[in-house]
């Protein structure tokens, strides 16, 4: 599987004319929701996941809302009224049922993994309808896996053992609910990823808030 793949294209648009800073959300709750994502997306059966045979997700963390799909995918998420937003403009993780670069067997290990494979992506660009949308850094905590059957890795279902367990990185940013209506994002992102593989993406997101 790609890890060109590991990769959240989403963006956001704020109730009003201008998109509020993520400054004002706490990193650490930051970090809750891009670890929430990524232990969604990664306990999804493949067929259903971005990384198998499936599509884009529009993952729910209970009133908000995280687009995720694979690098350089074109898709639009559909929402209600009063749902926010998250946004991983770039996130990637690293587990211990990965190889290396992408390989860690404790959560320092993971934590340091999931910095290094990412140390080398010099932009990144959100623009909402053509405005520019502030990120933050965040790092996700010890996320503990619960595969099904049918998973993205190959492995046992269940929790594992040893356990599962993957740690996330990203640069995020959680808006105020969409205004009505669709709004479309664009992407830019580039640098090298992991270190060594260049990495160019731009991409465009269709958010719709409808009833």
């Amino acid at each position: 599987m790609s890890r060109l793949c590991r990769v959240l294209l989403v963006a956001v648009v704020a109730l009003g004319v201008t998109a509020p800073s993520a400054a004002a959300v706490p990193n650490n709750k930051l970090g809750e929701y891009l670890g929430a994502m990524w232990k969604t997306v990664l306990e999804t059966p493949a067929p259903q996941s971005p990384f198998g045979s499936g599509g884009p997700l529009c993952v729910d963390l209970g009133g908000v809302v995280a687009p995720f799909a694979g690098s350089g995918t074109d898709f639009t998420c559909t929402v209600k009224p009063g749902t926010k937003v998250f946004v991983a403009a770039w996130s990637a993780e690293c587990s211990t049922l990965e190889d290396p670069p992408f390989r860690g067997v404790d959560e320092p290990s993971l934590r340091a993994c999931a910095h290094a494979v990412n140390a080398s992506v010099t932009t990144t660009e959100v623009y909402l309808d053509g405005k520019l949308v502030p990120v933050t850094e965040v790092t996700s905590g010890l996320l503990r896996l619960d595969l099904p059957a049918d998973n993205i890795f190959g492995a046992s279902a269940g929790t594992g053992v040893p356990p599962y367990l993957s740690v996330a990185h990203g640069r995020v940013a959680l808006l105020h609910p969409l205004t009505p209506g669709t709004h479309m994002i664009t992407l830019h992102v580039s640098g090298e990823f992991p270190p060594g593989t260049p990495l160019a993406i731009d991409n465009t997101t269709t958010i719709i808030v409808k009833p």
